[in-house]
């Protein structure tokens, strides 16, 4: 429309009427196409004596009335176009039917068909009939039959060549004309595209043109040779005038058939060449990658359906484009949201932190309407709700919401069954989950969280949208919930792992205040050290000597100058390595005592098993225990428990 200033504005003034304006210019500038058959009639009945008189008034008259006619016959022929456009340029508020805007689509496309056959009848009954009739009747009475007769036919001939231009004109320059309003009123599918598409095939239209110039020039050049040839026979003074007038009108009229076929081979080449070159325009843009361009519709024979199905395989063609846009899109978005949910998987190894991580990461990149995680329970006859996401997940958690693994619900299902569930794709009604706190769950999703061969729970997904989750997003959800279910049972593992560690430290750290309590109780004291007495000047650095987070002692240290961090680590690492020497000479030390203590059993035993009496077994077991323990006294007594 940018190319079309003028058009704009007379449209956006006159609106429909603007149509009627454009039809009445056409038929204006075909009557040129008149031009040579009216030539032959007036130059063929002045040649032949004919006295015109009011004729020449009548037969304007007659072409006026003709032209009226064929004007309202356009109008009429698009009325409904005319409604469309007033309501395209808002000249009418009223809006269409889809049925109307067909028939405007159509009323277009066929308009120069109709317009050309009804011209042609229109004009030759309004015009040509009573022209020749005029003619024969005003006609002198002293006229030969032989002239009165070629008067008639002359008339006959040139009318019908002047029709036949005139409509080839006229049709050819309505097409031209109204390209403008066919764009505006072609339809936007290709099915009403085609359907309304009513123009003549070019085969056709070109055997009617070729045709049509054939006849126009024999009708328009015949005549002429006959009356010159009547005027030699029959006229008694037969002078070169004749053959001078011969040949100034056959040159005249053939200069005019000759305009009138460059005017008309002009107009059809044209017809063919500027959808072309439409369409090679659109093949350019559309190699440089632009598949939104559209080949304008504006011719309705063989070239429009090739550029109807030209931009029906473009828009199939974008279409897959943007199709395949979009899954990349979308598959890019499932990875990327994949990669970040095995990060904060790997990143952390609190269950709780990970788990609220993970559902406000499905919340936010695919817009989820509800997304829960639920774990089995000890018994594995429960799902817990363990973490969700929104206001009716704080509800739920707050309530301890909690599902039946073995009830009709889809978490169960999906657990029972080891494999992705969903409504309504792949379970019926009985199994959505018709919770309160979520009612415009229109789609649902339960993906088991699946760790080796182990189920642990299920990821359960509710969106608003009713197909939501077609094969493809479940099989990439289905990976996101696999790697949510490892990264919770190591978080299990890590979890039980650390207990094990707190509890072997704890036993450590008894073992070592046990071993060495009995070493710090005895009376003589663990302490050593060197050099002078404290100075209140001397700065003092203390270090504990500690094992396995157990202080064993500590190392004193006094120094006139201030400790660097140098001397201070320095210290830390002796502290470190005293405390394991420390413990070895402590367990070596316990090893011995051990083993002293198990020789000296091994010695009383073998000594005890040496007496073959009661009386001996005593005296050796209270000799031998007094002798190992320095004892002053020590008595055995042999008595038994009369209460049992």
């Amino acid at each position: 429309m940018s190319a079309y200033i003028s058009f704009e504005r007379l449209f956006a003034r006159l609106g429909g009427w603007h149509l009627a304006l454009i039809i009445a210019l056409a038929q204006a500038i075909a009557i040129l196409g008149a031009a040579p058959g009216i030539v032959s009639i007036r130059v063929n009945t002045a040649s032949a004596g004919v006295q015109l008189g009011f004729l020449a008034i009548l037969a304007p008259a007659l072409i006026v009335v003709t032209f009226l006619t064929l004007l309202l016959v356009g109008i009429r022929l698009t009325t409904t176009a005319r409604k469309r456009l007033d309501e395209i340029s808002g000249k009418s508020s009223t809006i269409a039917p889809p049925d109307d805007k067909l028939v405007a689509w159509r009323e277009l496309t066929s308009l120069t068909v109709r317009y050309g056959f009804a011209s042609v009848l229109i004009a030759f009954v309004l015009s040509v009939i009573p022209i020749t009739a005029l003619i024969v009747i005003s006609e002198n009475s002293t006229s030969t039959s032989a002239f009165r007769s070629g008067n008639a036919i002359s008339a006959l001939m040139g009318g019908t060549a002047a029709v036949l231009g005139y409509a080839i004109l006229a049709t050819f320059l309505l097409g031209r004309f109204t390209l403008p309003f066919r764009l505006l009123l072609t339809p936007e599918d290709f099915e009403s595209q085609m359907r309304g598409r009513a123009g003549v095939l070019a085969l056709s239209k070109f055997l009617v043109l070729m045709f049509a110039v054939i006849i126009i020039s024999i009708l328009i050049l015949a005549p002429i040779g006959y009356q010159q040839a009547s005027r030699i026979l029959f006229m008694e003074d037969v002078s070169t005038t004749i053959f001078q007038d011969l040949q100034i009108h056959t040159i005249a009229l053939s200069v005019l058939v000759l305009a009138l076929g460059i005017a008309i081979a002009y107009l059809a080449s044209r017809s063919i060449s500027d959808p072309v070159t439409d369409l090679l325009k659109t093949f350019d843009r559309i190699e440089q990658g632009d598949l939104s361009a559209r080949a304008p519709i504006s011719a309705t024979d063989e070239l429009g359906i090739v550029i109807i199905h030209f931009n029906r395989m473009v828009a199939r063609l974008e279409s897959l484009q943007s199709y395949l846009e979009q899954q990349v899109t979308e598959r890019t978005k499932q990875l990327s949201a994949t990669n970040e949910i095995g990060r904060v998987a790997a990143s952390s190894l609190d269950p709780a932190e990970m788990l609220a991580s993970i559902v406000n990461l499905f919340t936010e990149k695919f817009g989820y309407y509800f997304v829960g995680v639920y774990l089995l329970d000890s018994s594995e006859k429960w799902a817990e709700l363990k973490e969700a996401s929104g206001e009716a997940g704080k509800l739920l958690l707050k309530s301890r919401h909690r599902t039946d693994v073995s009830g009709s619900n889809l978490v169960g299902l999906a657990i029972r069954d080891r494999a992705p569930k969903s409504y309504p794709h792949t379970t019926g009604e009985k199994y959505r989950a018709n919770l309160p706190v979520l009612p415009y769950t229109r789609s649902e999703l339960a993906l088991p969280l699946l760790a080796s061969d182990r189920v642990i729970g299920a990821l359960n997904l509710h969106s608003v949208r009713e197909t939501d989750f077609s094969p493809d997003v479940v099989s990439t959800l289905q990976n996101m919930a696999n790697q949510v279910a490892i990264a919770l049972e190591n978080a299990r593992l890590f979890q039980d792992a650390q207990q094990n560690i707190r509890e072997l430290r704890a036993i450590q750290k008894q073992y070592l205040f046990t071993g060495w309590s009995g070493i710090t109780n005895q009376p003589e004291e663990l302490e050593y050290g060197v050099g002078d007495e404290s100075d209140e000047k001397s700065r003092q650095l203390e270090i504990p000597i500690s094992l396995r987070d157990q202080i064993l002692g500590q190392i004193r240290l006094e120094s006139p100058e201030e400790w660097t961090a140098e001397e201070e680590s320095l210290v830390n690492a002796v502290a470190t390595q005293a405390a394991v020497a420390l413990e070895n000479a402590r367990l070596v030390s316990e090893s011995r005592q051990i083993a002293l203590r198990e020789r000296m059993l091994s010695e009383i035993n073998s000594k005890i098993w040496a007496s073959t009496t009661v009386e001996g077994v005593m005296q050796t077991v209270v000799k031998e225990l007094g002798r190992r323990y320095d004892a002053s006294r020590a008595t055995i007594e042999l008595t038994l428990d009369k209460s049992e």
